[in-house]
This record gives structure tokens, C-alpha cells and sequence, in this order.
């Protein structure tokens, strides 16, 4: 893929997979990014598109994944194989926590659609390669939606450059 097979600026488009917030993303270089995040050295290094949901999810639509040190919400996920297979969601579940409390907690008083806990979500130019792509983030916080969901373009991230854009 390259920056002219990214949507342009503004168009909403439907998405699924990992999501985060917009604070852990905005101001951010390319290789600072992709330790945060959890991609490969040098995956967001051609370029990437920074999108902003358009609507809350429905505790129905996402699943809990902890933080991305985490790889895959799964810890020690970047392994070969892991000792525990189980993923942040399903550990919760296993460890007795009301996993529907948590999730409406999360959309009414950490989900937003504007401002620094905007949710967010970034689209790599370059393709995946596989398991490797996805070491141990540094840990900011992650999620995952099962059913796509409504995102505008907010901006295209060139080589080099930084998102220093506001939260719209």
C-alpha cells in the first residue's frame, strides 16, 4: 500500500481490529509510535492514516485488551507460545469480573468522541508481514472492535511527519 491507496482526509470509512485513544497518538514520531502501539521497527515509517471513530461502540461491539504491552491482549502475546493463551477479556471473565459493568464504564466515562480520549485508530502504509509485526507495546491502553464501526480520516501521516493536530 502506499500514501495514495490510503482514503483521502475527511471520507468515512468502516473499520474493525485494534483501537486506542488519540492522546496516546497525537505528537508522536513514527518509531515512538510503533513502540506505544506495539507494530514492528519501522512499520509506521512510510506513513500511516490516523482515524476517528465516528460513533460509540456498544459494549456488545468491543472486547477489552488491556494494554499493549500486551501483544494481541494476550500477555507475552509476541512469544511463540505463550504459557497463557487467554486474552485480557476472557481472563477478566475467568477471574470473575462483570465484564458487562466494565464495558459500560468504559463508553460512559472513558470513551469519547472529541477531545485527547477521542478514540482512535492507526492504518500502517506498509503491509503486515505476520506474528513478528506485533512486539510488546509500551503500554497504553488498547481495545478491539468485533464489528466494524464508522471512522473519518482525520489526517494522512507522511514519512518523517507528526500528528499535531487537534482532536476533530
Amino acid at each position: 500500500m502506499s500514501l495514495q491507496n490510503l482514503p483521502p482526509v475527511g471520507e468515512t470509512i468502516s473499520k474493525k481490529g485494534f483501537f486506542t485513544q488519540a492522546k496516546y497518538i497525537r505528537c508522536q514520531n513514527s518509531a515512538s509510535l510503533e513502540r506505544r502501539l506495539g507494530y514492528r521497527e519501522g512499520r509506521l515509517s512510510s506513513g500511516y492514516a490516523l482515524l476517528f471513530m465516528d460513533k460509540l461502540p456498544a459494549p456488545a461491539e468491543f472486547e477489552v485488551r488491556g494494554m499493549s504491552y500486551m501483544s494481541g491482549g494476550v500477555i507475552q502475546g509476541h512469544l511463540p507460545s505463550p504459557q497463557d493463551t487467554r486474552h485480557a477479556e476472557k481472563r477478566l471473565e475467568d477471574d470473575g469480573y462483570d465484564l458487562s459493568k466494565i464495558k459500560r464504564r468504559l463508553v460512559s466515562s472513558l470513551f469519547t468522541l472529541a477531545g485527547p480520549n477521542r478514540l482512535a485508530k492507526v492504518i500502517p502504509v506498509l503491509p503486515e508481514y505476520g506474528a513478528n509485526d506485533y512486539p510488546t507495546g509500551s503500554g497504553i491502553p488498547q481495545w478491539t472492535l468485533i464489528k466494524e464501526m464508522p471512522f473519518h480520516v482525520a489526517a494522512i501521516v507522511h514519512r518523517g511527519q507528526v500528528y499535531a493536530g487537534d482532536y476533530s
